[in-house]
């Protein structure tokens, strides 16, 4: 299995397939649907010799619905198939991956996404004809549901109210952005275009309705004894239990930071950087997002570490060099998006970077890319890498990699 979530197969000719919903080991009839880039992708037709890791979807959305693509594979034989994967990634790139790789898997892998984005789906039905939804797997158009097993219970419990929600708002609505804070007493909803819904208009029923109350403007999740002020517009782990084991991972791997200045690029609204900033010396935050940045500074106000916070708006290939000059760093911890790090950050790094990083990423293959420039070609010594399982049911995976200048 690739990133993705598809199999690899060989034709007897040298044409390669990937075969959706497919475990690897097992033979099935399989249909071409498309070739793409020297590449055949095919959909099963019928499993002739099962794997034994193969179950029934408990989602009766699947395999419409693509926003899952692990439902069929026991969630045992997921993990070890996003090792497996990370492996590769690695393997390709030259970088020698640690004897041991540690995967963190959920015990219940199910209602862990405190954020969703649902697509409206117009004459569906629902209240007022209008029902939410996801994209069909492998198209743009939406499909309407009518629960989803791997979002938390508060939101999927008023999915009813959100269809009115989007049933009153403007025609133009696209998407329904929740989110589930004040430890599930509270959603937090949007709109896109931001303007299709008013806020007005989002919870007139108020205290007379069941259920959480629903925001248009803030809302606020707690961490380790800590509070956040969260927007729609403002990045967050969607899953947030299992954040907890992602920056656990985090922490272990920068050891000893008592009164160290730490830099936290790609810092988001400073949830992890207002936890270190108890007992470092001083975190830097650098944040392309305006509006994350100010909450961020929000953040450390409300959890008292403002002294010990300090954000810099901009980009991380342009401002970390400059917070180097201006006192020293003694860690960067860094969390890209998909793409990676910019190849001048990586530059950066590999020539006069501090001594330790820690490298948190959401896509193996730009991970692998960054790591060969920092570890295969460069100065650092891979010293641990972490694998948390923070979407289980789908193909996405997390790592957190521990970097060692040499």
């Amino acid at each position: 299995m690739v990133h993705g979530g598809v199999c690899i197969a060989h034709a007897a000719s040298p044409e390669t397939l990937f075969v959706e919903n497919a475990i690897p080991g097992e033979l099935v009839e399989a249909r071409l649907r498309f070739r793409g880039r020297g590449t055949w992708f095919a959909e099963i037709v019928r499993v002739i010799e099962p794997s034994p890791d193969r179950v029934t979807a408990p989602c009766p959305y699947v395999p419409h619905c693509g926003g899952c693509q692990l439902q069929h594979v026991a969630y045992a034989r997921q993990l070890s198939l996003k090792r497996e994967i990370v492996a590769d990634a690695l393997r390709r790139q030259g970088v020698a991956a640690p004897d041991a790789i540690r995967v963190h898997g959920m015990h219940e892998p199910w209602g862990y996404r405190v954020r969703g984005e649902f697509h409206v789906v117009r004459g569906d039905g629902g209240a007022g004809g209008v029902g939410l939804g996801f994209n069909r797997a492998r198209s743009w158009i939406p499909i309407a549901v009518d629960d989803c097993l791997i979002h938390d219970r508060h939101i999927t419990g008023a999915l009813s109210r959100l269809r009115t929600v989007a049933a009153r708002a403007d025609a133009t609505l696209r998407t329904l952005h929740v989110t589930a804070g004040e430890d599930g007493r509270e959603l937090l909803v949007s709109g896109r275009p931001h303007k299709a819904l008013a806020s007005d208009g989002v919870d007139p029923d108020g205290a007379d309705t069941e259920g959480p109350r629903l925001s248009t403007e803030w809302t606020t999740l707690r961490w380790r004894d800590r509070l956040y002020r969260v927007r729609s517009a403002t990045f967050i782990q969607t899953n947030w239990e299992q954040m907890d084991v992602l920056y656990g991972c985090v922490i272990d791997a920068l050891g000893e930071y008592t009164g160290a200045r730490l830099v936290d690029a790609y810092a988001g609204i400073g949830v992890l950087a207002c936890y270190l900033a108890a007992e470092a010396g001083e975190v830097v935050c650098i944040e392309s997002s305006r509006e994350s940045a100010r909450t961020g500074v929000l953040n450390a106000r409300v959890n008292g570490v403002s002294d010990r916070v300090l954000y810099m708006a901009g980009s991380v290939e342009s401002a970390l060099p400059s917070v180097a000059s201006q006192g020293g760093v003694d860690a960067v911890i860094l969390d890209p998006p998909r793409a990676g790090c910019d190849g001048r950050v990586t530059a950066w790094l590999a020539l006069v970077g501090p001594r330790d990083v820690v490298y948190v990423s959401c896509d193996p293959a730009t991970l692998a890319r960054d790591l060969r420039i920092l570890v295969a070609s460069g100065p650092y010594e891979l010293r641990s890498l972490d694998i948390v399982d923070m979407f289980p049911q789908t193909y996405h995976v997390e790592c957190v990699a521990a970097l060692r200048r040499a």
